[in-house]
């Protein structure tokens, strides 16, 4: 068994989607001949506001060992500006932003302008005493942390693979509405991207386009590692029945690329066409980003028995509200290539019905047409028709049926995507 060190901000049990791809790939790699060893921060608190992200945490790190993996968690001490956030809230907010600004521009300099720069100076004194050790991964964001991948493989001479997330400046949509001190730090990031990622032996991401976009970008060779399913993590919740009232679910984030108006004027017209109607709109964990939540409220007005924001909640909660729901909802970013949302998986593993609306013509498509999960449309006559025909099936008692391909679906498990790893892997020996 081969060990191979990953670095990565977000691990269980933080409580974020972002901790889930790591995770993965902690509980899986040991079929495929790999024991992790995972460097992250102490999540001591579970995550309800954004705030809680910028919390202190004991002084001391953790060291968790179990047959297949084991995790060191490092304390997060917070800066300047998280301690006035968690102390102010959105007080202060120029002087915090401030603060915010100067970190970016000074973290690709100097180390100590990075909250969790105690990764790179464990892992330097881990990899000492390790000297088996000859692959690292690096999971990002934050995107800083490609920097320890540069300094780390140099001095240990070590392969890395960057993962991104995201994209980090070859992204399309994190410009949006930003101004011009944004456009001069990222033309600054670019310089630092392709001088640490350039570094690196392979480089993966969550879609193909955006791991194209990153390749060509820094000139490394790359592999679409998707965040997949988790196979049996709906077991305990498919024999459960569909809610008694017509029930449509979202999870996960919003952004302003995802134009969710479209569906909530079809929604809208289904009520309309059907007095009385006993149907409702979920949003689980919405109600923590404001702004969204707003949004929807604002798309709904006149509606408001008909939809829900909620705080978030526990992932157990999430998976039973999935299972029950009569249809699960995603608006993907139409005219961007290669955003997909790690959500989609799991809508592919409930078993319930999707619909991706509007769809992006593009990667989510794919995904929804392979596994047979659902369907994308368009316009407003289109999804108005494929609610009409699921509330038909409400009112009798059954839901729309979803035509899964098992060959096509385990495709997208995340035992699968980690074996897809374990060969990029295989092939930097």
């Amino acid at each position: 068994m081969k060990r191979v060190l990953i670095i990565s901000y977000f691990f269980p049990p933080c409580n974020l989607t972002a901790s889930e791809r790591v995770s993965s790939w902690a509980k899986h790699l040991n079929k495929f001949g790999y024991y992790p060893v995972v460097i992250t921060r102490r999540w001591d608190h579970k995550i309800k506001t954004l705030a809680d992200t910028s919390l202190a945490t004991p002084n001391d790190s953790v060291h968790e060992k179990n047959e297949n993996f084991e995790v060191y968690y490092l304390p997060y001490i917070p800066n300047l500006r998280d301690r006035i956030y968690t102390k102010y809230g959105n007080k202060l907010g120029i002087f915090r932003r401030l603060l915010s600004l100067m970190e970016l521009a000074l973290q690709n300099y100097f180390d100590y302008f990075i909250p969790y720069n105690n990764f790179h100076q464990f892992a330097q004194q881990f990899l000492t005493e390790n000297s088996d050790i000859k692959l690292l991964i690096i999971s990002g964001n934050p995107y800083i942390q490609f920097k320890f991948g540069y300094k780390l493989s140099k001095k240990f001479n070590l392969k890395w693979i960057a993962d991104y997330r995201d994209a980090w400046t070859t992204s399309e949509i994190d410009g949006i509405s930003k101004g011009i001190i944004f456009k001069h730090l990222r033309k600054n990031d670019m310089k630092f991207e392709k001088k640490w990622v350039g570094s690196a032996s392979y480089i993966t991401s969550v879609s193909e386009p955006l791991m194209n976009g990153i390749s060509n970008f820094t000139g490394v060779q790359g592999k679409w590692i998707s965040n997949g399913f988790e196979i049996g993590e709906f077991d305990n919740y498919k024999h459960l029945e569909p809610y008694p009232t017509f029930t449509i679910t979202y999870v996960g984030t919003l952004y302003h690329g995802q134009h969710i108006e479209l569906f909530c004027d079809a929604f809208k017209k289904l009520i309309d066409h059907n007095p009385g109607i006993n149907t409702k709109l979920l949003f689980p964990g919405l109600a923590y980003h404001k702004e969204q939540a707003s949004r929807i409220s604002k798309a709904m007005k006149g509606y408001e028995k008909h939809f829900e924001c909620t705080e978030r909640t526990n992932k157990e909660k999430i998976l039973e509200i999935e299972a029950r729901s009569h249809l699960l909802l995603y608006p993907a970013w139409k005219g961007y290539k290669g955003i997909i949302a790690s959500k989609i998986y799991e809508y592919i593993n409930s078993g319930t019905y999707t619909i991706v609306t509007p769809s992006d013509d593009g990667e989510i498509e794919k995904i929804i047409t392979k596994s047979g999960c659902g369907i994308c449309t368009n316009n407003i006559e289109d999804t108005l028709k494929i609610l009409n025909q699921a509330y038909l099936l409400f009112l009798e008692g059954k839901k729309i049926q979803s035509n899964l391909n098992g060959e096509n679906t385990h495709y997208f498990s995340r035992e699968y995507q980690t074996k897809l790893l374990s060969d990029i892997l295989n092939n930097l020996q």
